[in-house]
């Protein structure tokens, strides 16, 4: 049935670039070419940050383009519960991040397996979306490295913070100090975590996961689609 509808399905409905708005010939991308390979300037590893001892390494893929395109289409994949857009930016982000860093990674992953860890949000705020970005964006980056994702339930936002938006670095921090809580270790037990977010700031709630989840397990790997 579908070999005969599809066609006129597509004319009707065209799959579209979530960024661009151009026509996108591979109904499962979500992002054209032009889009995921050239539009935004690349990021990578900035080698000035500095990083607690709990941290290893921190990847973002572009850089946060403020007004543009990239800053809408991430705020359409928090609040349009556009799920499928983040699982495709997360397959992006681990070819991307594969490709830059194969030899590193298999120095850092020869005596411990990685494990992976979406940055979860506090459950009112999760009722609200009806999603997590950052798991969308780990399901994506799953599915192209063939890592584990640990099972939800596993790390949780226990304190309800208001927003980063507008605060210091200072005050980014203390507004995310005890912010997690990790119900089941044994998950991290001989793994290092990979932490997966949509977009890295200062470092505060990248941070101060990778510390909770530090006291059990090797440095963490924090990995991002943007850098602001």
């Amino acid at each position: 049935m579908w070999k005969i509808l599809g066609p006129y399905f597509e004319l009707l409905f065209p799959v579209v670039c979530s960024c661009c708005g151009s026509s996108i010939q591979q109904p499962d991308k979500h992002l054209c070419g032009w889009c995921s390979k050239e539009r935004f300037e690349y990021s990578g590893v900035d080698p000035d940050l500095l990083l607690p001892d709990s941290v290893k390494l921190q990847f973002s893929l572009w850089k946060f383009d403020k007004g543009g395109y990239l800053q809408q289409m991430l705020h359409n994949l928090k609040y349009n519960y556009l799920q499928t857009v983040g699982v495709d930016l997360g397959s992006i982000l681990a070819e991307k991040f594969l490709s830059e860093h194969h030899s590193l990674l298999n120095e850092l992953f020869r005596h411990a397996e990685p494990v992976i860890v979406p940055v979860p949000l506090h459950k009112s705020k999760l009722r609200k979306r009806g999603f997590n970005q950052a798991g969308a964006l780990a399901t994506g980056f799953a599915k192209k490295t063939g890592w584990e994702v640990i099972p939800k339930g596993t790390v949780l936002r226990v304190k309800r913070t208001k927003t980063q938006t507008g605060l210091s670095a200072e005050k980014r921090t203390g507004n995310l100090k005890n912010a997690f809580l990790v119900k089941h270790k044994i998950h991290f037990e001989g793994k290092i975590p990979v932490i997966i977010d949509d977009v890295f700031t200062t470092g505060a709630t990248t941070f101060e996961l990778a510390g909770v989840l530090h006291p059990k397990s090797n440095p963490a790997v924090i990995v991002t689609i943007a850098k602001a």
